[in-house]
């Protein structure tokens, strides 16, 4: 019964929940410089990408049964596991150092104007390493909690931003027949967005990934996907969004509505997102964590997590400003999709080994 409602409503709320996490600081600003109208043509490339990948990793998670990427990878040898295991370690690293350091900036400009970098990055880092400190079920649960208590605030936010400031003229023109954003390399920037699928691969020996609900959560995704690339359209115009660094966090700033509980609607954004990318971080460091400690067995997890935070920070301190954070999102534009291509490629096709061979 238990694993059940993990299948039916845990997963797909943290699958939900790890997408908030990473495209309301990076994905609109790559996906508004990628074409001047029709943006709602990428976005839905992107979830079509993705959609394709997903169940691409999800038919060999269930033909391999309970076992993740390590017990998956790892008898085809020492050379081809660390072929794919340390790339992917290294891969699920940025995806926290990368949500870390973007939710530093975006709590500089909500919350903490004058606080240093470093506080604001050993105090995520210290959350982080808690976090990932109760274990993958408790970090399950804790999504569970974490989407019911914030994607209503976070859902409210990007309301009152569409409802109060809009321009809907701003939409117009919405087809885009010559498909250009194809030609632009910031649209491959764009795809850092779906990285979460990949996170599930890491789930088999806590409890069952059932592809139907992880699919029929791809629904409301897409919609939510294009909603935060309009809003910036609706209410600044193309020409003007398209040149901010941050079009959805400023757009949802200029909302006033004066009956809540706080003078600026932004500040429910800047919660709930704090809560995503925590939830994000702790899973991806624990997933590390592991993934390094049954590729080196002598080595303690007690130590791998706390240097694996380390190294996180450091690397998160080292990225200056915003102009250096998008330019590593464009530099790992190769790496990512190799990535992307080879894990779930070789998730499918061992686990269709597996299954072969369990039933001879």
């Amino acid at each position: 019964m238990i694993s059940r409602v993990n299948s039916i409503i845990t997963i797909p709320l943290f699958f939900f929940g790890t997408h908030c996490s990473i495209i309301f600081l990076l994905f609109p600003r790559a996906l508004l410089r990628t074409t001047n109208h029709g943006h709602w043509e990428p976005a839905l490339l992107n979830m079509i990408i993705e959609l394709f990948l997903l169940v691409l990793l999800l038919k060999g998670l269930s033909k391999a049964g309970n076992l993740d990427y390590a017990d998956l990878l790892l008898p085809l040898g020492r050379w081809m596991s660390s072929f794919l295991l340390i790339p992917l370690t290294l891969y699920l690293l940025l995806i926290g150092i990368m949500g870390i350091r973007g939710f530093a900036e975006l709590m500089q400009i909500v919350f903490v104007l004058r606080s240093p970098l470093y506080s604001l990055l050993i105090l995520l880092c210290l959350i982080t390493y808690v976090g990932s400190s109760v274990g993958p079920r408790g970090i399950l649960r804790a999504s569970t909690f974490l989407s019911l208590l914030y994607l209503p605030a976070l859902l409210f936010a990007l309301l009152g931003c569409s409802i109060n400031n809009s321009k809907w003229d701003n939409i117009f023109p919405i087809i885009n027949t010559s498909f250009d954003f194809m030609h632009h390399g910031m649209y491959l920037v764009s795809l850092f967005s779906i990285c979460p699928f990949l996170l599930l691969g890491m789930l088999p020996p806590v409890t069952k990934v059932r592809m139907k609900p992880i699919l029929l959560t791809m629904v409301p995704l897409t919609i939510l996907y294009m909603v935060i690339v309009y809003i910036p359209i609706l209410v600044y115009g193309i020409n003007a969004a398209s040149l901010m660094n941050y079009p959805l966090a400023t757009s949802i700033d200029t909302v006033n509505i004066t009956w809540t509980i706080f003078d600026r609607i932004s500040i429910f954004y800047a919660a709930a997102l704090l809560a995503f990318v925590m939830l994000t971080a702790s899973f991806v460091l624990w997933s590390s964590a592991l993934l390094v400690k049954k590729m080196v067995p002598i080595w303690k997890e007690s130590y791998i997590r706390p240097i694996l935070c380390l190294f996180i920070f450091i690397i998160a301190f080292l990225i200056p400003n915003w102009n250096s954070y998008m330019s590593i999102a464009s530099k790992d534009v190769w790496f990512r999709l190799f990535i992307y291509i080879l894990i779930p490629l070789a998730v499918y096709f061992r686990g269709g080994f597996i299954q072969r061979k369990e039933r001879k």
